[in-house]
């Protein structure tokens, strides 16, 4: 057994109704600097090289997981091709944190990243140069971190952060984070965990010994999500490290599906007028308006990136479809008319990209995850014929995509479907994505 947002959202259905770039290559002129832009997704991926760094010192394990983490990074955003250090032709001893740049042009390098890595007492310091090949031998980034030997890997992480704001102009995902439910072997208990974007550092949020489900970030790094502790679908919220959660929504029947406004309000399903309808609360639980008053079932809510609409899953059409409404309520829109059965939509939360990411079943009975544009309707298919894939979360910065899969806990890929890795390998469902 295993709970995903898509098993999660028919529980929630159930519960309703008994209560009743191809990377392309641009010149960029502008605040008297010249440098590559890579903007898009694609199979045309832009050529870096990260040569073994320099070791002063005993820096021990540290240095080695540098170049392994920072490559990860590179390949899992899906712009880059990491060369293999076998071609490279350039003399790494003479050159030290310098470059020439021919050498790595002859190797079809069209970056370079440097890294000395040196130990200060208890302390481990790591300086990093990027070279853009597009601008001569003059390193265009220079970054220096210090942490414990442990922090190497963020330092790592930090450092494609820049990379990529770099390169593309959007803040880095490296440092982010993706909060998980996980089902026990025995299917009675499910926690909320968190870990790193890449699915290192994984440690649990909740405490409670019940079902915890649907966890959702806040703007500011806490976690909502439902738990059956009182053998009523609740609302709690805990800080995004862990802690004592406090149980915010109440009310009997469904208290469900909590999805944070830009703002800080909490979208959720609530089922205490006998059907289950839309409404936004208050991080402390206070009813703020209602939004749906219809008779079939609306659930599953979440926020455009401007915080002025949002989608949710209705079947009044006679099956489970997205639907789009103004977030101070009024008439909905319906999105999709294809397939019947469609679910969990996810916002990309990127302003000037109005697209929605969902799960839908196809006529073999699988799920798969497709992105529709709220404005022209424009459908989609990211996945098809790699089992059954749900719950898509958008990352922060709208470049990749995590969802669940039948292969085996997490994946990420890009907004095309392209770029697929598995990032988790434990069990794990209904991920949400976020900066903190």
């Amino acid at each position: 057994m295993s709970w995903t947002r898509m098993g999660i959202s028919k529980l929630c259905f159930t519960l309703a109704l008994l209560i009743a770039i191809a990377p392309r290559l641009v010149s960029a002129q502008g605040d008297e600097r010249k440098y590559t832009v890579i903007s898009g997704t694609g199979q045309s991926l832009y050529r870096i090289a990260i040569p073994q760094p320099l070791l002063q010192g005993d820096v021990g394990a540290a240095a080695k997981s540098l170049n392994k983490v920072l490559s990860n990074d590179l390949k899992l955003i899906g712009f880059f091709k990491v060369l293999n250090p076998k071609g490279f032709l350039a003399n790494l001893k003479k050159e030290q944190m310098s470059i020439v740049a021919q050498d790595w042009i002859n190797v079809g390098a069209q970056a370079v990243v440097k890294a000395k890595v040196r130990r200060s007492g208890n302390k481990v310091s790591v300086d990093f140069r990027l070279y853009d090949m597009g601008r001569a031998a003059a390193p265009v980034l220079t970054k220096s971190y210090t942490s414990s030997a442990k922090g190497v890997r963020r330092s790592a992480h930090r450092f494609g952060d820049e990379i990529v704001k770099y390169f593309t102009g959007d803040k880095g995902i490296f440092t982010s984070k993706i909060a998980f439910a996980s089902v026990s072997r025995t299917g009675k208990t499910s926690y909320i965990y968190a870990m790193d974007y890449d699915g290192h550092g994984v440690y649990r949020v909740s405490r409670t010994g019940s079902q915890n489900i649907l966890p959702s970030w806040s703007p500011g790094g806490r976690l909502a999500y439902t738990a059956f502790l009182w053998r009523n679908p609740d609302v709690y919220l805990v800080a995004g490290s862990g802690g004592r959660a406090k149980r915010i929504s109440k009310r009997q029947g469904l208290n469900t599906g909590a999805a944070w406004s830009p703002s800080g309000q909490i979208a959720l399903t609530l089922s205490k007028d006998g059907n289950s309808e839309i409404y936004v609360i208050k991080s402390t639980g206070e009813i703020v308006r209602r939004l749906t008053k219809n008779g079939s079932i609306d659930t599953s809510p979440n926020w455009s990136p401007d915080g002025s609409k949002i989608a949710f899953v209705s079947n009044r059409g006679g099956s489970p479809q997205i639907y789009v409404m103004p977030s101070s309520g009024g008439s909905a829109r319906r999105l999709t008319f294809k397939g019947n059965y469609n679910q969990e939509p996810s916002w990309c939360p990127r302003k000037d990209t109005p697209l929605i990411a969902f799960t839908a079943r196809d006529a073999s009975g699988r799920f798969d995850i497709f992105t529709i544009n709220a404005k022209t309707a424009e459908l989609k298919r990211l996945t098809q014929g790699q089992g059954s894939n749900k719950s898509p979360s958008w990352a922060p910065n709208g470049r990749l995509i995590v969802f669940s899969s039948s292969r085996g806990g997490l994946w990420v890929m890009n907004p095309d479907g392209l770029n697929q890795h598995q990032i988790y390998r434990g069990r794990a469902g209904t991920p949400s994505w976020s900066w903190k």
